[in-house]
């Protein structure tokens, strides 16, 4: 359903080096929404179809829809938010398993396992058992590579980072800001995290759509030797000052660290590449901060390391392609034995409560 998802779109889950990294806590406050569903059902019930037609319902009716696509299968959908409507449905199963925080006042349930045949499906639990098993077996295997590759990368990196070094990117994040943020805010900024790419079973994704619609112009960082997160933090640091609202992207690999950094009020992207399609920003080269004789020093050894950092990632990738198709193995044994006219009614209710709940 790839060819279905327009618009805004995140990830809030990452296939990182320690494990799964997860934002959803973070998405949405609970507090100052209008309803949050939390979807709840097994492989193959329909809960990424269910948030499909919703979404696509909400863009016939002129709304904006901010899509949260799957880390282990990007083409299916874990979250969609509503903001006309205050208006927030989920994915709440494991491993980003959400809760509704104010059940019966704003947040509901949605059980599409009611409509699994379980008389049908008790006969095939051992097969349900192994290929469930089987394919949650390739996660660690894919964790242990991206774990590597970051690990390498660091090592060839360190080297580069010296005082003198950090003090200018400082700087140049200064000028940046002093030729960006010329007015300031009042108030606080406020700071949103979202993960804007990642680690999937189709390669390492960015989504350069989400940038081109929330802004117009930017810069892309060619970050050679690992120092566009400092640059990231300084930026952050001060458009916040400034008062104004981000959307701060960590590194999926090491979410301690950003990636990319977003400032919509001023049409503003700051975006870790390579990219493919935004070719009309200015280019920010994280090698010009490094002093020559020590870059020249250490360029083989860079490159070496990246060529090995790249095989581990993709042989990280190999897995969690991998895991991808064993689930949908595990999908075929359900698909079968679901009534999907439960997820088909389901679908129609909530839809009707959306719309009869007042703009925001």
């Amino acid at each position: 359903m790839a060819e279905a998802l327009h618009g805004i779109q995140f990830f809030l889950g990452a296939n990182s080096a320690q494990g799964f990294a997860s934002l959803y806590d973070q998405w949405v406050d609970q507090t100052k929404i209008q309803a949050f569903y939390a979807i709840k059902g097994g492989a193959g019930c329909g809960k990424s179809t269910l948030m499909h037609r919703i979404a696509q319902k909400a863009r016939q009716a002129g709304w904006t829809v901010e899509y949260i696509r799957c880390s282990g299968d990007p083409d299916s959908l874990d979250g969609i938010y509503l903001p006309q409507k205050g208006v927030a449905l989920a994915d709440g199963t494991a491993p980003h398993r959400m809760d509704p925080d104010y059940t019966g006042a704003t947040g509901h349930y949605v059980d599409l396992g009611a409509g699994y045949d379980r008389q049908a499906l008790f006969p095939l639990r051992e097969e349900i058992i192994a290929a469930t098993q089987a394919y949650r077996s390739c996660y660690p295997k894919a964790t242990r590579c991206i774990s590597q590759a970051l690990m390498v990368r660091r090592r060839s990196w360190a080297a580069l980072h010296t005082d003198e070094t950090l003090a200018k990117a400082e700087k140049r994040a200064a000028s940046l800001l002093a030729r960006e943020c010329k007015t300031t805010r009042s108030g606080p900024g406020k700071r949103r995290l979202r993960f804007l790419g990642g680690p999937t079973c189709q390669g390492r994704l960015l989504l350069e759509d989400t940038v081109g619609a929330l802004c117009e112009r930017g810069y892309e960082l060619r970050d050679d030797c690992g120092l566009g997160g400092t640059l990231l933090a300084h930026l952050e640091q001060g458009f916040l000052a400034g008062g104004y609202e981000v959307i701060s992207c960590p590194c999926p690999e090491q979410p301690d660290r950003l990636e990319h950094l977003l400032v919509p009020e001023l049409s503003l992207a700051f975006v870790t590449g390579p990219l493919e399609r935004l070719t009309d920003l200015r280019t920010i080269r994280t090698q010009s901060l490094v002093e020559k004789t020590a870059w020249q020093a250490e360029r083989g050894q860079l490159r070496e390391a990246e060529r090995k950092a790249q095989e581990l990632m993709a042989e990280g990738l190999g897995h969690l392609a991998q895991a991808k198709a064993r689930h949908d193995q595990l999908e075929a044994l359900y698909r079968p034995h679901v009534d999907f006219a439960h997820s088909e009614e389901c679908t129609h209710r909530l839809w009707q409560e959306i719309q009869a709940l007042p703009d925001c």
